[in-house]
């Protein structure tokens, strides 16, 4: 009876060790992966960002100034202009955006305004001026939209619609989220729309350029323009307009470097 029941506390004993042991182990490994979670954290806590943030409840959550410049920080046209991406990025893309739209779009509709040989200038100027216009357009949308968000978290109130644009309304804004909002713009905000006013008015000023630059390109080498009614008019009684038009020309017909009139022709019969 003593021996079974010395077996008896040996193996209850045993199994105790087991289970605190057990116990230890889980506990070990529980703080080895709050540990790996918190290591992770900090190595992210950068990216870190809510999707949205607290504001007036009767305010739609889209509608609230500080969730508007969460969608807009995260929107893939918007996001360009943000702190995070910088002037560095903002330039980088919009040079990226200017050779994209230089080669696929403008040069190739210079090249179909230039048709003739010698015209490389024009056609480079011609293009420069589209592909600026663009750039600029996207700079001042950048630039409205970043500037719409800074002023709606400047507000004291939040303008906004209950449910469609005939049932708008004014909700002001409690002390603790006005502070928020106006920190938040001057500190993410305010920045972002000093940064685009510059470049903006940089890229309008390249572009202005880049118009006289246009002008003065073509004017160095005028093209022929055989359409003109004025042109036309004035070949009836000038004979030596007559003859420079005849040159210009090549011995060909004058439609050969218009596309629609050569299709009008029958595909531009006596071109070849």
């Amino acid at each position: 009876m003593k021996s079974a029941g010395l077996l008896l506390t040996l193996a209850i004993a045993i199994e105790d060790a087991g289970c605190f042991q057990m116990t230890d182990w889980i506990s070990r490994a529980s703080k080895v992966k709050a540990n790996d979670s918190m290591m992770l954290y900090d190595n992210k806590k950068e990216e870190f960002l809510p999707a949205t943030s607290f504001g007036a409840e009767v305010v739609p959550e889209g509608q609230r100034p500080v969730n508007e410049y969460l969608d807009m920080r995260n929107a893939p046209l918007f996001g360009w202009a943000s702190n995070e991406a910088g002037a560095k990025g903002l330039l980088t893309r919009l040079a990226l955006l200017y050779a994209v739209v230089f080669v696929a779009v403008g040069y190739p509709i210079s090249g179909a305004t230039f048709t003739e040989e010698g015209f490389l200038l024009q056609k480079v100027a011609a293009s420069n001026v589209g592909t600026l216009g663009l750039v600029v357009a996207v700079l001042v949308r950048l630039y409205s939209g970043w500037g719409y968000v800074g002023a709606r978290l400047q507000s004291k109130v939040i303008e906004y619609e209950e449910t469609g644009w005939y049932d708008g309304n004014v909700e002001p804004k409690p002390e603790a989220e006005l502070k928020r909002d106006r920190f938040l713009y001057q500190s993410e905000v305010k920045p972002v729309v000093d940064r685009l006013k510059l470049i903006t008015l940089s890229a309008c000023g390249l572009w202005v350029a880049s118009c006289i630059g246009l002008n003065v390109a073509v004017s160095m080498k005028p093209v022929f323009d055989e359409y003109d009614p004025t042109v036309l008019e004035r070949l009836r009684y000038d004979g030596d307009f007559a003859q420079q038009a005849a040159k210009a020309s090549g011995g060909k017909p004058t439609y050969c470097d218009n596309r629609y009139y050569r299709a009008v022709a029958n595909g531009g019969q006596g071109c070849n």
